[in-house]
């Protein structure tokens, strides 16, 4: 594990308590750097208070990277020439309860300092911090794929984007079993956030969500480069037969100057199928529309449920979260397993956190994990793609013939295969 700065730069670590008072110089160039990196728009003052004042209720910390030697008229005279952002967060991991995680964010690099060590310093910088602070696993959203792997990040849920044909309606298979209620989606705060926390209880692959999200939902602000109301945001809330909410949306009406009329789902925070069913059968039944488009788990459920399956289109299949493990016994124990096993396995990790030989013990649903020594291994593997397995998002046979694991016997893959299964595909719906 390295750590070590590049020549001319130094890294400052600070926390959320420190802009309390209201956004210092010093953060609000931060958020200038961010911004940049994003290509959003800039904040005005009372955009940076909002945001501050977030930071803080999260509890994010922050990593600069400066350029020490930077002279006017550059803009890294005052603004980071890198950034990064983590906080406290959870992920449901198929256990029994869900697994402290760091999530990462706000990674950028200035175009004027590619390819010196810079985010290098920054992520081991962090992993360091969290695997002495007893933090199991880091987890990220990429903006692209090739940047973290090398960093021992495992891809650890997908996301598809999906449109359906409504011209005729959605046209379910079978009748509604509960209600759809329209809303003004501030009204329902607090529903959207018992929601959120239920619906993270019971998928894979949820992580926990930041106050910035549930404003969002509200309509009280668009994304991070528009903190103002959001004018057109609608909203509707899923009962169940016993009057339970059981699941919310929100979406817009893309306008008449797009074809065809289309719906855009913002959010769909559902506890089971039937919700997430009804509330997109709802956004058929709106007059003049003709498509309803929105992101999904890859497995989802609903083109099963239709009379006419063509009717859904999956636009595109994506990378969504990413998964870095850095203490392997607290991580592995902390899932459920299917059947009894006991394997041998060699981890490659560059880093160091989980290199070594480990023997993993799966009796009645639980695993534990010990470092081994004088072992044969059985199965070998790199950490990213421990990662990939971790939650199932990959199995076995999939990273054997993709040449990315290796066993001693062909056999073994079908253990593997049979004690990492999940009842479902991991989803992560939190963009962070």
């Amino acid at each position: 594990m390295s750590s070590a700065t590049p020549q001319g730069i130094g890294l400052e670590f600070f926390a959320a308590e420190q802009v309390a008072r209201g956004p210092e110089e010093g953060w609000v160039s931060f958020s200038r750097a961010v911004g940049r990196g994003f290509h959003d728009p800039g904040t005005d003052a009372d955009s940076e208070k909002i945001l501050a004042e977030m930071d803080l209720k999260d509890g994010v910390q922050y990593i600069g990277a400066y350029d020490r030697s930077a002279l006017a008229p550059s803009l890294h005279v005052s603004d980071p020439v890198g950034t990064y952002q983590y906080y406290p967060g959870t992920l449901n991991v198929g256990g029994p309860k869900n697994l402290a995680v760091h999530q990462i964010t706000a990674v950028t690099v200035s175009p004027t300092h590619r390819r010196r060590g810079i985010l290098r310093s920054m992520i081991t910088s962090h992993l360091e911090q969290a695997e002495r602070a007893g933090v199991p696993v880091a987890v990220l959203t990429a903006t692209e794929a090739t940047i973290y792997g090398r960093f021992g990040f495992g891809l650890a849920a997908e996301q598809c984007r999906f449109e359906l044909n409504v011209e005729q309606g959605a046209r379910l298979r079978r009748p509604h079993t509960g209600s759809v209620v329209a809303v003004d989606p501030a009204s329902i705060e607090e529903q959207m956030l018992a929601l959120r926390v239920e619906h993270q209880r019971l998928t894979v692959g949820a992580v926990s969500h930041r106050s910035f999200d549930i404003g969002r939902d509200i309509g009280a602000w668009e994304n991070h480069g528009n903190l103002k109301p959001v004018k057109n945001l609608r909203a509707a809330v899923h009962y169940d037969a016993h009057g339970t909410a059981d699941g919310y949306l929100t979406y817009t009406f893309d306008g008449w100057t797009k074809e065809p009329a289309t719906m855009s789902v913002k959010t769909l925070c559902t506890t089971n199928g039937a919700a997430r069913l009804e509330l997109l059968d709802y956004l058929g039944a709106h007059d003049l529309i003709k498509r309803v488009t929105g992101s999904a788990p890859v497995d989802d459920v609903l083109p099963i449920a239709l009379e006419n399956p063509r009717a859904y289109r999956v636009l595109g299949r994506d990378d969504h979260l990413w998964l870095r493990i850095l203490d392997l016994p607290a991580a592995l124990s902390a899932r459920t397993y299917y059947g009894d096993a006991q394997l041998v396995v060699s981890v490659r990790d560059e880093l160091g956190y989980t290199a070594g030989t480990w023997q993993l013990q799966v009796v009645d649903g639980s695993m534990v994990v010990a470092r081994v020594e004088g072992q044969d291994p059985e199965v070998w593997l790199d950490c990213r793609e421990l990662a990939s397995l971790y939650l199932g998002t990959r199995s076995a046979t999939q990273l054997a013939d993709a040449g990315l694991l290796d066993t001693a016997t062909p056999q073994l893959l079908t253990v593997l295969d049979r004690v990492f299964a999940g009842r479902q595909a991991p989803y992560c719906q939190v963009d962070f």
